[in-house]
């Protein structure tokens, strides 16, 4: 593999970690301030953008991962 795909891939995982991060605190923060009524609020809003969200055949939406980062802050 090149040192450009590499990079690429590198900063790719960078980019999806640092994104997971700020979802967490936000998600924490969610349901400190508003309870857990809120996280599932928010988690049925994010399954309904995922149904809707045009997919190709090799990129679409994990709802499965959607669902595990939402219950995770319940």
């Amino acid at each position: 593999m090149s040192d450009d795909v590499q990079d690429i891939l590198n900063y790719t995982g960078s980019s999806i970690i640092t994104l997971n991060c700020i979802l967490s605190g936000l998600a924490s923060q969610l349901k400190a301030t508003q309870g857990t009524a809120a996280i599932e609020a928010a988690q049925d809003y994010a399954l309904n953008v995922a149904k809707v969200y045009p997919a190709t055949t090799d990129i679409a939406p994990d709802v499965n991962a959607i669902t595990q980062f939402f219950n995770a802050h319940k």
